[in-house]
């Protein structure tokens, strides 16, 4: 028997502020919700990370709000991913992971937190056991949306760059949705660069692939601790 508010289609279209917003019906993952936030990965210091209760105190951080929350509203039908760049404690990884959390619950499509440090290090404890560390790599290139935090925080390797490189490209020639957060600047060539750490074609594919947002602000950890 067919849904009776999509048809059987499994989407259904709602008007959300003026805007016609395609929107996961209910009955193609009421039963799944728990389990894709259980296997998301989201740390849990970011478990309860949601648009309400990010506070934007500066006009990049209200611009970064709103274009996570467009992304929240068109997804699947999205263009673009997003990459989130700025000093630490502007609230790049909380709105990366509110648009996740999101998207699991409204839109019932499975995705992954991928702190990129951690990735590293996970990759590196198989090489003394029989774990893969191509499944754990698959896994992270396969998903249907990640979330890959943190990308430069790490030491500056050959083989970090190329850790990335193979993660970017598979998901760049695959039109898989990413949100990339990151310390490292694309507003000017410096040493804290993207550009400066990582090569020309990851960078020139991550230009293709995501909507490039800086966002400004003091550091949110520290405020919280005067």
């Amino acid at each position: 028997m067919n849904c009776p508010l999509c048809g059987g289609s499994g989407w259904i279209i709602e008007n959300l502020n003026g805007q016609r917003k395609a929107v996961r019906c209910r009955c193609q993952f009421k039963n799944s919700i728990s389990i894709f936030l259980n296997s998301s990965k989201i740390p849990v210091r970011y478990k309860n990370c949601k648009f309400s209760n990010f506070k934007p105190k500066t006009a990049t951080q209200l611009r970064a709000l709103k274009e996570c929350e467009d992304f929240f509203y068109t997804f699947p039908f999205v263009e673009k991913g997003l990459l989130l760049y700025g000093t630490p404690g502007t609230g790049k990884t909380h709105l990366a992971t509110a648009t996740l959390k999101n998207i699991i619950t409204y839109k019932g499509v499975r995705g992954i937190f991928c702190d990129f440090r951690n990735l590293l290090i996970d990759i590196k404890s198989t090489f003394e056991t029989s774990e893969s560390s191509t499944e754990i790599l698959e896994t992270v290139m396969r998903a249907p949306l990640l979330i890959l935090d943190d990308v430069g925080a790490e030491r500056n390797t050959d083989w970090a760059k190329d850790i990335l490189s193979s993660i970017i490209n598979y998901r760049y020639v695959n039109s898989l949705p990413t949100i990339i957060t990151t310390n490292l600047r694309f507003d000017l060539p410096t040493e804290e660069s993207f550009s400066s750490k990582f090569d020309e074609r990851t960078e020139s594919r991550i230009y293709e692939m995501c909507k490039i947002i800086k966002v400004e602000g003091d550091d949110r950890r520290k405020e919280s601790c005067i």
